[in-house]
């Protein structure tokens, strides 16, 4: 069995960090059979400062079989670890996430420069897309340009999990980049969702994003400033990535029409989101750019259908009857969309909840998706 060892700032039982944690660890949960995964991670969630209980930091855990994590506290950060982390075991493959971190980024893979040669794979998680690129720019590009001149990731691959997505790699990394695809895998979900009734002249909508410009949650209220026909609640959950963000989020929700409650929830636990959706009418999330969007697709798991940009994967959703995905260009769409599902009574707005929920089940069933991930570590190099 190839042993893959894995870098990433945040793992189980983290949660803050959004589509990021929640990726890698559908990707291990599925995979396990056929590799034993070593993972390197922070003792403390995003935004925390008290590392996670239940767990020993600076040692293996093992957590499930085939599959070990070594939570590093910020005292025990050293070159010196990840070196002897890298050199202490025969790996055949090194998985690295995200490029712009030190610790779990920059750091292991300049390590493996100095070591044998091993199979390389890094997965920019849709960081060098427009919208993510956007967020502090300056910083990113002057980094991008450097790694380029030096080539720092030549010999290494970029795991891609859409043709956008290879798009932005060879357009920062590189023309000649070696770019494996593999979509992301679902959480694993069987049961039908529990669905309350639809109230005809109110829609209940929700965000589930890290509060930052990318996830756009200030467009969103921008809309519903203007949605003064039909009762709305918006609930925001996620973690405050920017307070200055958040400043500006909360001066728009004090001037909402009277007709509109904006509530925040704080971050909920992964485990709890697909419960917490089902309680919702409908997702609103009018992203800068996705290259997957793990919560559009739990929110169709949920029989959630959304509104959201089209800056994501989720395309056609009009046409597929499970919401819609608008031009951000367009924010007078957004708001006629959302009074045209305010309008639905629980007979018509079911039919759509159905649809979302069978659409979400035949995308998970697909097989295609676990081949190209086990490929993706199977590689030669």
């Amino acid at each position: 069995m190839k042993k893959v060892i894995s870098f990433t700032d945040y793992y189980w039982p983290g949660y803050k960090a959004g589509g990021t944690i929640r990726a890698f660890m559908n990707q291990v949960d599925y995979l396990t059979n056929d590799f034993e995964f070593f993972i390197v991670t922070s003792d403390t969630d995003y935004t925390d400062t008290t590392p996670y209980t239940g767990i020993i930091a600076n040692q293996w855990n093992t957590i499930s079989p085939n599959v070990h994590v070594y939570y590093v506290s910020a005292a025990n950060q050293k070159v010196s670890l990840f070196r002897r982390l890298l050199a202490e075991r025969d790996y055949d493959v090194v998985y690295i996430h995200l490029l712009f971190g030190f610790w779990y980024s920059f750091l292991p893979l300049l390590l493996t420069k100095f070591q044998r040669r091993k199979l390389v794979i890094v997965a920019s998680h849709g960081v060098l897309g427009e919208g993510a690129l956007g967020v502090k720019p300056g910083r990113k590009k002057v980094f991008l340009r450097l790694m380029k001149i030096i080539r720092f990731y030549k010999g290494v691959v970029f795991h891609s999990v859409i043709a956008h997505e290879t798009i932005d790699i060879k357009k920062h990394i590189g023309e000649k980049t070696r770019i494996a695809e593999a979509r992301e895998l679902p959480r694993r979900v069987t049961n039908p969702p529990e669905r309350k009734p639809k109230v005809a002249g109110s829609l209940t909508l929700v965000t589930v994003a890290r509060i930052s410009p990318e996830k756009n949650q200030l467009y969103a209220l921008e809309i519903l400033t203007r949605c003064k026909s039909h009762a709305i609640r918006y609930d925001l959950i996620g973690p405050v990535n920017s307070e200055a963000y958040w400043e500006k989020c909360k001066t728009l929700i004090d001037s909402m029409p009277p007709n509109v409650t904006v509530n925040y929830r704080g971050s909920i636990s992964s485990e709890k989101i697909l419960s917490e959706l089902q309680g919702y009418d409908m997702m609103l999330l009018p992203t800068t750019g996705e290259n997957f969007g793990h919560t559009i697709l739990e929110s169709f798991m949920a029989g959630c259908p959304v509104i959201i940009s089209d800056r994501t994967p989720w395309r056609g959703l009009e046409t597929l009857g499970i919401g819609r995905d608008i031009s951000l260009d367009s924010p007078e769409l957004f708001q006629e969309t959302i009074d045209f599902f305010a309008k639905m009574g629980t007979d018509e707005f079911i039919v759509h909840s159905n649809r979302a929920f069978s659409f979400a089940q035949s995308y998970i069933a697909n097989p295609e998706m676990l081949a190209e991930n086990i490929n993706l570590f199977d590689q030669t190099l």
